[in-house]
């Protein structure tokens, strides 16, 4: 995650056209249905996410010396995440290769195809580079594993996770690389989508999604204007149901807040109605090389990743 502009901004209204404000206090709805099915209904599989598994794909990630896109690494970091796809039960994960300035990496796309013509297509994504605060040091020793190895652990655990379960609708679990450099991996999968006429998506971000702020907290993050604002009132809508996923499964206390400076940022400005959670401000060892695995909280991790789950069974479980 590169949100370096924000540091110092006051707490004020977002509008368009400058960087918005990190979070606004939010006090989550009461337990109850949050949408197609019962909170019960789908509790049983939310609560099988392990922290353990989360962790062990954070310390494989973290144990690369980086994951730099210009790094010799980025190939073997990708082929972690498409071997541990291919683990969870996947026949068919593809690497899509993207240049940008001379520089290629890979994508990393996993689909989980709808039994429902009609149904919704979510992409549920997290970016696996990282960097040191140079962002053109491709040398240095970075572990990333709050940005972002959390992000891809909790993609991957939902993947695992949803690997036997029929859905209605389309589930694509999406890892970038370029994120550092200007979402270059996100941008080039966004132009794809648009060239190839594909409807709109819903979009989840996870980007630093391991280590709480001093309060606690997780953001949500909705559309605020940004490229295309008639988005906005449908990732509101999304937004809620993550909000209401949050107080159904998991005891955090959530903020709302604005998307900005990830990679769900390319899909808005196609018009997908993009979201996700985020820790806050705060993190310590924020591009450093003592962004290490064992400065995560591994509960939180999970809870975040329980309740991304809960939000994604909502929206492609059938009817």
């Amino acid at each position: 995650m590169d949100r370096d502009v924000l540091e110092g901004l006051p707490l004020a209204p977002p509008l368009k056209g400058h960087p918005p404000s990190p979070a606004e206090p939010f006090v989550p709805a009461e337990r109850g249905v949050t949408g197609k099915r019962a909170d019960e209904s789908i509790a049983p599989l939310v609560a099988s996410v392990s922290a353990d598994a989360l962790r062990d794909t954070v310390e494989a990630l973290a144990n690369f010396p980086t994951r730099h896109t210009f790094s010799p690494f980025i190939g073997p970091a990708a082929d972690e995440v498409v071997d541990r796809l291919s683990a969870a039960g996947y026949p068919e994960v593809t690497r899509r290769t993207w240049t940008n300035a001379g520089h290629s990496a890979d994508n990393v796309i996993c689909t989980k195809p709808g039994t429902a013509a009609d149904g919704p297509v979510i992409i549920l994504c997290a970016h696996y580079d990282c960097r040191m605060q140079d962002p053109d040091d491709a040398a240095a020793r970075a572990p990333g594993a709050d940005d972002n190895a959390s992000g891809v652990a909790a993609t991957l655990e939902i993947a695992r996770l949803l690997a036997p379960v029929a859905l209605a609708g389309t589930v694509q679990f999406v890892a970038f690389s370029g994120e550092e450099q200007g979402l270059w991996g996100a941008t080039a999968y966004s132009a794809a989508l648009q060239a190839a006429g594909a409807a709109p998506c819903r979009v989840v971000n996870l980007d630093m999604v391991g280590r709480p702020p001093q309060d606690g907290t997780v953001t949500v993050e909705r559309d605020l204007g940004n490229a295309v604002p008639g988005n906005d009132a449908a990732s509101h809508a999304f937004g809620a149901v993550m909000a209401q996923a949050a107080a159904d499964h998991t005891a955090l206390p959530v903020r709302l807040g604005p998307i900005f400076a990830s990679d769900y940022m390319p899909f808005e400005a196609r018009g997908d109605v993009a979201i996700g959670a985020y820790e806050g401000e705060g993190n310590p060892h924020y591009h450093r090389t003592s962004d290490a695995p064992d400065t995560l909280d591994y509960g939180y991790l999970a809870d975040i990743t329980r309740f991304t789950l809960a939000t994604v069974l909502t929206e492609a479980l059938p009817d």
